[in-house]
């Protein structure tokens, strides 16, 4: 029962990651600056995690495992790197693209944990990583006028970013909750509030609705993304945060009007058969 509750909680996370970013780029579209999106959010996040987590009661542990400061510090930095690159890369590039390029996290993700657990690759596994990925490219439907240098870079920055932060975030020292993310989140509120009253933006009324509507979905999807990587580790989980790009498909069909071609279904069944393979056998990377 608690496998099946990990796997929902990572799914619930690309539910609300996908809603973000869809959000963000509505956002965009309505007049909003990159600057305000991320002021937005990470406020937003810091806020609500403060206020939830002053209301709770704290569990006494058995265990003491000390302040894990650096270890917060390094997952607090890197967060903000993959939250700002990914959210800039949507203003260089198509949101589809950004997605195909980030999405390169969980592969990154697979072999460093590898690497740093010494153990040898499973080919099977690698193999339905990388057939993800190809799905999502023909997901993205991206052609190649699309791709900007810029882009792209910020998109790699973001993809390494998460990397770091999935690997880091899987301690027993880090225990995922509402504390871990106001933790996590109070050096990038503060950074983005002095620099968007310094730089003294005008606030769009629609592009704000839009910025908060994206926070809603980053608080989500930042909340259930510790909870499962606690639970089945970095390597699962970003194995099914490769259903992201599908649910931001499904948004875009349902609410936005968009049209998927014959192509874009074909890329939607890849991941989705080779999420569902990875999970049969990725039980092991827990």
């Amino acid at each position: 029962m608690t496998n099946n509750y990990s796997i929902n909680y990572a799914i619930i996370a690309a539910i609300s990651w996908s809603f973000a970013a869809t959000s963000a780029a509505l956002a965009f579209n309505a007049g909003s600056s990159i600057l305000m999106l991320l002021f937005v959010r990470f406020l937003s996040t810091f806020i609500v995690s403060f206020l939830v987590d002053a209301g709770q009661k704290k569990k006494k542990t058995t265990t003491n495992t000390g302040k894990p400061y650096l270890r917060l510090l390094v997952i607090s930095i890197f967060s903000t790197l993959f939250i700002s690159a990914y959210m800039s890369a949507i203003e260089f590039v198509s949101i589809s693209i950004a997605v195909s390029i980030v999405y390169t996290f969980p592969i990154l993700t697979f072999f460093a944990n590898s690497f740093l657990k010494s153990r040898s690759i499973d080919i099977l596994s690698a193999i339905a990583l990388f057939a993800s990925l190809f799905g999502i490219w023909l997901l993205s439907g991206a052609d190649a006028n699309g791709w900007g240098n810029w882009g792209v870079i910020l998109a790699l920055a973001a993809a390494i970013s998460q990397a770091i932060v999935s690997i880091a975030s899987r301690h027993n020292s880090i225990e995922p909750g509402w504390e871990l993310l106001k933790n996590i989140m109070v050096l990038p509120a503060v950074l983005f509030t002095l620099l968007f009253f310094i730089n003294d933006y005008e606030v769009n009324v629609l592009g704000l609705i839009w910025c908060l509507l994206s926070s809603v979905g980053m608080i989500g999807g930042c909340y259930f993304f510790y909870h499962s990587i606690a639970s089945i580790g970095p390597v699962r989980t970003s194995n099914m945060l490769y259903l992201e790009p599908v649910f931001t498909i499904a948004i875009g069909v349902f609410f936005l009007n968009n049209i998927i071609e014959s192509v874009q279904w074909i890329g939607v069944i890849i991941i989705i058969c080779a999420t569902f393979v990875l999970e049969l056998w990725g039980k092991k990377y827990q």
